[in-house]
Order: C-alpha cells, then sequence, then structure tokens
C-alpha cells in the first residue's frame, strides 16, 4: 500500500513535469495540482485494491495483470477529470490527467512485475509465499508432499492437507478459510471432483492444480470429433518440442571420449561405475575409448584394459572440482584432435557443450538426476545446475536420462524430449565373497547402507532409526562426508554401538558386503536410478527404501519394502530381524529377478551404441563383460 501511494504520487510529478516542462504555473494552480495529486494517491490505493492488485493472485508467475491496472487507473482518471470539469471549472490541464491516468498503468504493471521476480529472494524471509494445500492423504500425499518440498529456497509454502474425503463445496471452503493461492490435487483424483472444485473456486484467484500420472503425460487432446451425435475426444501423443535425438550418429562411430567423471578405474562413485562399465563395452566393440580422469582419483597411468587415459589436474574444491577438470578435458580433446563423439556426463558440465559442438564433436549429454534439488548447493550451485538444464536441452546432439520420472521432469519443464537409459548392475550370487577382516559382521547379520553423506542421503536418519530400532544387526554405513564435517559428527553421534562406520569400501570387499547382507537401506532423496540400489537389487538383497517417485520406480514392483520418515524405518528394521528364512528368501528372489529384467550393464552398453552408430545385429553381440570387482557408493 505504501508502495502504491508513493508510486502514484511519482506518476502525478511526472505528469506534471511533461506537460508544463519549463512553463510558468501560477503558485495557486501548483497548489490545486499538489491536492488532486494526493487526492490521486489515495484513490490509486483504492481503486488498485478493489480491482485486484493487492491479491496474491496478481503477484503469481504468468498472471496478467494489465487488465485490472487499466481499470483501476482509469477509475481514477475518470474522478480527476470529474474534478477538474466540476471543481475546478477546466483550471486543471486535461493533458496532465491524460498522463497521469497513462503513468498509473505502468507504474501498476511494472511494480507487479517487479515484485514477481523478487519473490525468490523474500521466500527466505518469509515473504510474499504462495500457500497450497495437498488434498488427499495417505502415502500418495507424503510422496508428493516431500516431492514438492524437497529442495530448498521454494517460492511457496504447503500449509496442509486437505481430507479427500471431503465434498468440493466444503473443500473450497477451507480454501477460503486458510486464504490459499491454491489447491493441489493427487494423480487419479476423480474427474468430477476436479471440475466441480475448479468451478467453486472460479474467480476467486484460488488454482486447483492436478499433479499428472507419468502415462497420462503420454495423451493429450487433438480436437472434438462428432460420430453419429457422439462427442468423442481425438487423442494425440505428447510431442515436445524438442527431440531426445537432435543430430545423425556417425556409421561407423570411430573413437569415443568420455568427460566429466573423475575417471577409471572406478573407486569413486555411480558416474566412474557408468564410465568404466560403458568404456569396456564400447572397446569389446573395437571402438577406440578415452576416458578423462582427475589427478587425485587417477590409478593407473595411461591405458587400462585397452581403454586410454587421460590424466588431468582441477582445483579440489565442491564447486569448481568437476566444471574445472570437464573444461580442462575439453580443451586438451580439441587441441590434440581427440575423437568425433563425445558422452559427457551430469548437467552441470553443459556450459563446455557449445566449445565441444563449435569443434564439430557430437555430444551424447547423460544429465543424471535432478542435482539442483540436493540441499549441498547454496544458491550459487542451484543456479549453475537450473542453468546448466536449460544449455543441455539446447546444445546437446543426444539428451540422455536414466529414469522415467527424469524423463518427465525434462518433458514438463523444458518441452523436451530424452532417450531414457537406465543404470546397470550385476547379479552376484547371495552368499558369495570373502567379507572385509576390518568390519567385524557375518553373513546375513548385518544391515548395509551405502552412500555419500549428504543431507539428501538422510545418513543421519539411518543411523538414528537403527539405534531407536534396538535390532541386534550391526549397521554398515559405507561412505563419508567429504565436504560436510558437520554431518560427519552428527552421523557418528546418531548411530548405535553396534554401527560399523568403515568409510568407504571399493571392489571385492564392497560386492562381497552386498552379496551377504540381510537387508538393504536406501535413503537418497534425489536423483534417478541410484547405482548402489541396484546393485543391492542384483545381490538380491531385501531393500528398505525411501518412499520417493524415483526410488519407487527403480524399486519397482519387486521385493522392496518403503518407508517415509525415521518411525516407519525403525519398525520395517524389527520386521526385518523377526523375517524367517522362507520369507526373506521370497523377497529377495523378487528383487533379484526385477533387477535382472530391467537393469543389464550388456543393454546399456548396446542401447550408448546404437546412440554413437555402432549397434550390431544381436546374433553377432559379445557376452557381456563381466568387469574386475569395482564398484563403490
Amino acid at each position: 500500500m505504501p508502495i502504491d501511494f508513493g508510486l502514484a504520487l511519482l506518476a502525478c510529478y511526472s505528469a506534471y513535469v511533461l506537460r508544463f516542462g519549463g512553463e510558468l504555473v501560477p503558485a495557486s494552480l501548483i497548489v490545486r495540482y499538489q491536492a488532486l495529486s494526493l487526492g490521486a494517491a489515495a484513490g490509486w490505493v483504492v481503486a488498485a485494491r478493489a480491482a485486484g492488485l493487492y491479491s496474491r493472485a496478481a503477484l503469481r508467475r504468468g498472471a496478467s495483470n494489465v487488465e485490472p491496472t487499466v481499470g483501476a487507473a482509469f477509475c481514477v482518471g475518470l474522478a480527476l477529470w470529474i474534478v477538474e470539469e466540476i471543481v475546478t471549472a477546466g483550471s486543471v490541464s486535461r493533458g496532465w490527467v491524460g498522463l497521469v491516468t497513462l503513468l498509473l498503468i505502468v507504474a501498476g504493471v511494472g511494480s507487479r512485475a517487479l515484485v514477481r521476480r523478487l519473490r525468490r529472494i523474500l521466500s527466505p524471509l518469509g515473504l510474499g509465499l504462495e500457500r497450497y494445500a495437498l488434498v488427499g492423504s495417505g502415502p500418495a500425499v507424503r510422496r508428493l508432499r516431500n516431492d514438492l518440498t524437497r529442495a530448498p529456497g521454494a517460492p511457496f509454502e504447503l500449509v496442509g492437507d486437505l481430507p479427500g474425503e471431503l465434498g468440493p463445496d466444503e473443500i473450497a471452503a477451507r480454501a477460503r478459510e486458510l486464504h490459499l493461492d491454491g489447491l493441489i490435487m493427487l494423480p487419479g483424483s476423480p474427474a468430477v471432483q476436479v471440475a466441480q472444485l475448479a468451478a467453486s473456486l472460479a474467480g476467486e484467484g484460488i488454482d486447483v492444480l492436478l499433479a499428472p500420472e507419468v502415462g497420462q503425460l503420454d495423451l493429450r487432446v487433438a480436437s472434438i470429433a462428432i460420430l453419429h451425435g457422439v462427442p468423442l475426444l481425438r487423442a494425440a501423443g505428447l510431442n515436445p518440442r524438442r527431440r531426445g535425438i537432435r543430430s545423425a550418429a556417425r556409421k561407423p562411430p570411430g573413437g569415443v571420449a568420455i568427460l566429466g567423471t573423475r575417471g577409471i578405474p572406478a573407486n569413486y562413485g555411480g558416474f566412474e561405475t557408468f564410465a568404466e562399465r560403458l568404456a569396456l563395452h564400447l572397446v569389446a566393440h573395437g571402438i577406440p575409448t578415452t576416458v578423462y580422469c582427475r589427478t587425485h582419483f587417477a590409478t593407473e597411468e595411461s591405458t587400462w584394459r585397452g581403454i586410454r587415459l587421460i590424466t588431468l589436474p582441477t582445483i579440489r574444491n565442491k564447486y569448481l572440482d568437476t566444471v574445472v577438470h570437464t573444461f580442462g578435458s575439453a580443451l586438451h580433446l580439441i587441441l590434440r584432435g581427440g575423437p568425433r563423439n563425445v558422452i559427457l556426463c551430469n548437467a552441470a558440465n553443459a556450459p563446455v557443450i557449445p566449445l565441444l559442438r563449435a569443434a564439430g564433436r557430437r555430444v551424447v549429454l547423460n544429465v543424471d538426476g535432478l542435482e539442483w534439488r540436493r540441499s549441498k548447493w547454496g544458491s550459487a550451485g542451484r543456479t549453475w545446475y537450473r542453468m546448466g538444464e536449460w544449455m543441455s536441452v539446447r546444445l546437446a546432439s543426444v539428451l540422455v536420462t536414466d529414469a522415467e520420472e527424469v524423463r518427465t521432469y525434462y518433458r514438463v519443464r523444458h518441452d523436451s524430449d530424452s532417450v531414457m537409459i537406465p543404470y546397470g548392475a550385476d547379479l552376484l550370487e547371495r552368499g558369495s565373497g570373502q567379507l572385509p577382516a576390518a568390519i567385524p559382521v557375518v553373513r546375513d547379520g548385518y544391515v548395509l547402507y551405502v552412500s555419500r553423506w549428504e543431507p539428501e542421503n538422510n545418513p543421519v536418519l539411518v543411523a538414528a532409526a537403527h539405534a531407536a530400532s534396538g535390532v541386534e544387526l550391526p549397521l554398515v554405513m559405507l561412505g563419508s562426508a567429504a565436504y560436510a564435517p558437520d554431518l560427519d559428527v552428527a552421523v557418528r553421534r546418531a548411530a548405535a554401538a553396534t554401527a560399523v562406520l568403515p568409510g568407504a569400501v571399493y571392489g571385492a570387499g564392497y560386492r562381497a558386503l552386498q552379496a551377504n547382507a540381510r537387508c538393504y537401506i536406501q535413503a537418497t532423496e534425489v536423483g534417478g536410478t541410484h547405482p548402489a540400489l541396484i546393485e543391492a537389487m542384483g545381490a538380491g538383497n531385501l531393500c528398505l527404501v525411501l518412499d520417493t517417485p524415483e526410488n519407487r520406480e527403480v524399486a519397482g514392483p519387486g521385493g522392496a519394502w518403503f518407508f517415509a520418515d525415521e518411525t516407519e524405518l525403525t519398525e520395517l528394521l524389527r520386521r526385518v530381524e523377526r523375517l524367517d528364512r522362507g520369507e526373506l528368501s521370497v523377497l529377495r528372489t523378487r528383487t533379484r529377478d526385477w533387477a535382472a529384467a530391467q537393469y543389464s550393464w550388456s543393454s546399456v552398453g548396446e542401447a550408448y551404441l546404437t546412440l554413437l552408430g555402432g549397434s550390431v545385429p544381436s546374433d553377432l553381440k559379445p557376452s557381456p563383460i563381466v568387469s574386475r570387482d569395482a564398484a563403490g557408493p
């Protein structure tokens, strides 16, 4: 309100300057203009409120404020004209009145647009937030709430849940009482209920938003057909504006370079294992393959199992490590005349794509998950990843995602399709391998957790749930907090006395731990196909999985058990301890069968080989590659 009053006074003064310029105006008229300016400012505040410019809807993204602003400004201008004709007997300039009206329109539209853009800056202070409520109950609403609130800095707040059993009129009444900007309906909500609710709230600035199911995104209505008097909907496929494959593959593909990972042999995480297994698959097909490595992770010199390794330095910093090394790798590849095909990992590396494309390289980009949602990134990190997403969908030769949930996100958010290729996993024989001597556990007698210790991977939640459960099964937590010493302290403080925290374990020891655990815990919130989860599934583990859309997609209809919070995980751990061998065997078989059907390194390698233009007939394909015993968190 004070801002509008001040802007209106500024508009009146600016109109006065524009109208009269250097003209001499009698002192009596100046006083009159000043009085009218104060009246116009007060009238503008009243008219703007009546027109709805003070409502939350006026600041909502995509809302047009032109019509209400024009109406409010016209009312103020009309009032000034009436005063000019009746009270001042025409002594006030009509040109000034017209300019005031025009400038009020500019001020009204411009101020709302500016405040709308500043809302993200104001949101950490709790100012200018939109208010929404979810309609429904149970696991579905819980998963949707977690998905909406997973990333920090959201410019909205969820004020609560409304029971789905309420009728449309009752829900609408509650929405008015809570002064909501919108209601969010669950996937599969009855169309009649949604339509009635939207009708009840029409014109009140309260949106009714429907969360789509993944399958619904493949269907849109092209038009209405009338067949013998019966109206029918003509369906059309959802065709994103940008295709997943934007440039043709080279046949034969020639050499391939893999950029954006820490390097191989894998001794860090999922992308490194991916690079290792893919490189081995390409070399087995006679395709020269180069992998760029970082000096502080490299363990080999120039070649490894037929793969060329190029090791370059970087800046060891959470924000600069990956990006600086990838830029250096791209420059080295171009200056040394490296391969024409590039497989680039991680959307954060998208800024190097213009450089590679300008040098004639075809870039296949695996964007990974939705990294900007990770709480470990500050505003600068999240902004960089969002910029990377934006560049990825516009510049990559081929866009690859590793989960349908991530593919759906890119289709909806960026109007871009992608090629979905999941991660792979080996099928391990239960009870195989030699457990590491440094980890005091017995076969089938411990709980396994594998992850880098980051807030969104919930290591504290896992440690606390295990401690609260009181089970005799010790918890083995593989991983460490490389960039968060405070988190490391918190995990160790929450862990039970029986917990074993050996740090990262790789190779045969890691595989043996997967193959001999009683159960495995996956508590990650962000990402697509998590490597450790499908490795646990391939080892036939009973998996206790945090209930997110991505995790549910990966775990599928296998034998996984899902939990939403620490309390539920605590109870699941107690159930695991009580399971007899028969029940546990059934669940493990279902999990292993699902992994075998959905996640195979051989099929992953063939999918990338096809993208590169080097696919071979199925009867000529070599046997799946068995890598060295290497994997890790």
